[in-house]
């Protein structure tokens, strides 16, 4: 293990998702320019695929120097990753925000947010309320809601004024976005990712969780969704929000280039509001959890890309990609007054708070399609919060073996 990559070429392969081609792009040049004898080639799944192809791809007879893993427990239980620790050490990851390394380490038992170092980030995604300023003046919102009681204030006053209060297209799922900002208020940033990384007898299906569903489904009832949310896809809403049809749309960072685009100044962003007295949190997973497979012959060289990804340099490419950046330190640069500084401001706010929850959908590698079907009969009133969340956690344990 060393830290000196010496002056002899080095070649190395990148997996990845083709949807973060360009950023990963972007990043592998900026590398190459700091390290000219390091050549690194990029591997690419279609997004919707790679998932599920990254086990056999890491145990293949010659698998990639660098991967996006996302089934971290899975994948580092049967010995295809290679355990950071030493990297570590040498490179004083143990500086990172504590929120971000718990994403990265699975003890032996398979839980995740502790134990050994197997995986780092490039960067993040960032979850809030976007919101048309236009019609929030036009309710007397000056600044985005401090509580939950002045958020669900405002959607009364925008069903109440004949504007969609919060836009979604849950044929895709988007009701989950608004369903577990709703879980992480009322169980809090900790459990909800102890529950997310296997914590031993981890369980949703409690009552502070019914009770977050049942506002969920009361939103549904009072008509803050759209009428036809189960039959809108995500594109739809983001068109119908960027036209003027709703005060909040729930969403995260990838449509931050979009809404910047199409509303210009009229799109603003804030952050869930928190309990009173408690920090801000909210979904915010990594873009590529890069991890360095067990068969790769250029470890060395592979960590120091790893290591790259919290540098100033490689933070600024993660921005321009859309993504909130690695590690901490000063906002990257971005235009003046665009919702993407916005959000760049409200992600150092998240870090400072130790605020990143991962995706409720992605505790297993499974539970997407429970989660979005569940929630799509949520807001029809089909099923009740107690048996969506029963429902959920009885997929949740069958994945896990428990």
């Amino acid at each position: 293990m060393s830290t000196e990559l010496g002056e002899e070429p080095i070649e190395l392969t990148l997996y990845d998702g083709a949807g973060l081609k360009a950023k990963d792009e972007a990043l592998i040049a900026a590398f190459e320019q700091k390290y000219p004898n390091v050549t690194i080639t990029g591997r690419y799944d279609p997004d919707d695929v790679q998932a599920q192809n990254a086990p056999r791809v890491l145990a293949s007879d010659d698998p990639p120097d660098i991967a996006r893993v996302i089934a971290l427990s899975d994948v580092a239980g049967d010995g295809l990753l290679t355990n950071l620790d030493a990297y570590a050490d040498a490179y004083t990851w143990d500086e990172l925000p504590e929120g971000q390394l718990a994403q990265y380490r699975v003890n032996e038992d398979g839980v995740r947010g502790e134990g050994s170092q197997y995986t780092m980030a490039d960067g993040f995604t960032v979850t809030g309320f976007y919101y048309n300023k236009e019609l929030a003046e036009q309710l007397g919102m000056t600044t985005p809601p401090q509580t939950m009681e002045e958020l669900e204030e405002l959607l009364a006053q925008a069903e109440e004024a004949g504007m969609v209060p919060i836009m979604a297209g849950n044929q895709t799922g988007q009701v989950m976005t608004s369903t577990q900002m709703m879980l992480n208020h009322a169980l809090g940033a900790e459990s909800v990712n102890e529950w997310i990384f296997h914590a031993p007898e981890a369980t949703i299906d409690t009552p502070e969780a019914a009770e977050a569903l049942a506002t969920i489904q009361d939103w549904a009832e009072a008509g803050y969704y759209p009428e036809d949310t189960n039959g809108t896809d995500a594109t739809a809403a983001l068109g119908r929000f960027a036209n003027g049809e709703a005060l909040f749309y729930a969403s995260g960072n990838w449509d931050a280039a979009a809404l910047d685009e199409q509303m210009g100044d009229n799109v603003g962003f804030f952050l869930p509001p928190a309990p009173e007295g408690q920090e801000p949190a909210t979904m915010s997973d990594p873009a590529s959890n890069f991890a360095i497979p067990a068969g790769s012959d250029a470890k060395d060289a592979a960590a120091a890309f790893l290591d790259f990804l919290r540098s100033e340099e490689a933070r600024q490419v993660v921005a321009d990609a859309g993504f909130a950046p690695s590690g901490e330190g000063e906002v990257p640069a971005t235009e003046e007054g665009s919702v993407r500084a916005q959000i760049q401001e409200a992600f150092a706010q998240l870090v400072e708070a130790d605020g990143q929850v991962q995706f409720v959908q992605n505790a297993t590698n499974g539970l997407t399609t429970t989660w979005n079907s569940e929630a799509q009969r949520l807001v029809d009133g089909a099923t009740t919060p107690e048996d969506m969340l029963d429902a959920v956690q009885s997929k949740y344990e069958d994945e896990l073996g428990r």
